[in-house]
């Protein structure tokens, strides 16, 4: 084996947030319900836990109650028109009457198409497998009321059961009888959802990039990034890459902006325990995947994966800025709106680790403004300030303190 492909070995025991059909489940006497665990293989011996981590193994054996959805009514009544998803998740993308876009994504995931040939079918891929128990599976849940508190754009998701129906058409073997997490796509035209800025256009990051190089009056706004990006601290959303947002255009001062609306909340609350997972973790080099607890270790290395989006979007904001947006979402996130948060995931699931949960965040919250001054020096030491593709004039003037760019037309 090749190092390189030894590495992708490790990298792939670690980084995968997906798990394997293993529902345990009862339906219902009024059949609008299942009683259904969304991972009962993971109730693992106390020694392979020790190994391999606790994680959230409870949290996916215990049976919770979900509702049953049938497509004719959910949002509104959808008809699915396109099968997908990467190498984690199956997707599948809908369409209501109006043409708006919604996705169910699949609690049940699978990264084997990502092993090495010489890993696919051994005891590699059964460990990959049992690792998905890193992700809490009723994290999403939780985001929205926090979001909508914090003044950040966001999804709406609602974890049902899709029984096989005629309305599912040619996916109904594949997508049938399984759980999913069902949310709005934002793209396109949202104009009557606020939840996205009641935007007209809605566009991925590769279209934004475009986007900014035609004309330098097309500008993201930097504060609600920034804000955004606060939020992810917090919560302890570690991989805000950058198909992880979508962005709304808006209008101003005839000028076209762009607002981020952050997307797939499932690195949220990830633990990254066990003594065998801690080593690979070690010899992969793959220290930006810290275990959710009460502080960030180094906050710099945890934002790893966004550091391409992080220089660009940011390169405005002063270090004043950044610390007014942190004591701002320190003021708005009360522990009132984190406890109720949290206790949006099931009844059954909160006792577990809800509770502890809700502390690591308070925690994090307060520490907010430490993380905007760490971040923000570390991103000051080095900025990128790209222009467009038109002409124009960068005025450059040394300042006692620092180096004042302006770029006109």
């Amino acid at each position: 084996m090749s190092q390189s492909t030894g590495k992708l070995f490790i990298c792939c025991i670690i980084f995968l947030q997906f798990f394997t059909a293993g529902y345990c489940q009862t339906i219902s006497p009024d059949s609008q319900y299942i009683i259904i665990s969304a991972g009962q293989q993971y109730a693992t011996s106390e020694r392979h836990q020790q190994k391999w981590g606790e994680h959230y193994r409870k949290e996916w054996n215990e049976p919770v109650r979900i509702k049953i959805a049938m497509l004719d009514t959910l949002g509104g009544g959808v008809t699915p028109y396109q099968a997908g998803g990467g190498r984690q998740s199956k997707t599948l993308r809908l369409r209501n009457a109006n043409n708006r876009e919604y996705v169910l994504r699949s609690i049940d995931k699978s990264f084997g198409k990502a092993l090495p040939e010489i890993a696919q079918g051994t005891f590699v891929e059964t460990i990959i497998d049992d690792q998905a128990s890193i992700a809490h599976p009723y994290a999403a849940l939780t985001i929205p009321s926090m979001a909508k508190a914090a003044g950040i754009f966001h999804t709406q998701p609602v974890i049902v059961y899709i029984p096989k129906q005629k309305r599912l058409g040619e996916y109904n073997d594949e997508y049938g009888d399984k759980l999913y997490l069902f949310e709005q796509r934002p793209d396109e035209n949202w104009d009557e959802a606020d939840n996205f800025g009641n935007s007209k256009k809605i566009i991925g990051t590769e279209k934004l990039l475009e986007k900014l190089l035609e004309d330098n009056e097309k500008k993201v706004d930097q504060a609600a990034y920034v804000r955004a990006r606060l939020f992810d601290m917090m919560i302890g959303d570690w991989g805000r890459h950058e198909d992880q947002w979508r962005w709304a255009e808006t209008q101003k001062n005839g000028r076209t902006i762009y607002q981020p609306i952050p997307r797939d909340r499932d690195q949220v609350y990830t633990m990254f325990d066990g003594s065998r997972t801690g080593f690979l973790l070690s010899v992969a080099g793959l220290d930006h995947l810290q275990s959710f607890d009460h502080t960030i270790k180094d906050v710099t290395i945890y934002n790893f994966p966004s550091r391409n989006l992080d220089r660009l979007m940011t390169n405005e904001m002063t270090q004043e800025q950044w610390m007014a947006i942190a004591k701002d979402l320190q003021q708005r996130i009360s522990d009132h709106v984190i406890t109720d948060a949290i206790k949006k995931m099931p009844p059954e699931v909160f006792p577990l680790s809800g509770q502890e949960i809700v502390d690591k965040i308070r925690s994090r919250r307060d520490q907010l403004h430490e993380y905007a001054r760490s971040y923000y020096l570390f991103l000051a030491k080095a900025v990128d300030i790209p222009g467009s593709d038109k002409k124009e004039l960068f005025d450059i003037e040394q300042k006692d303190d620092h180096v004042s760019l302006t770029i006109y037309k």
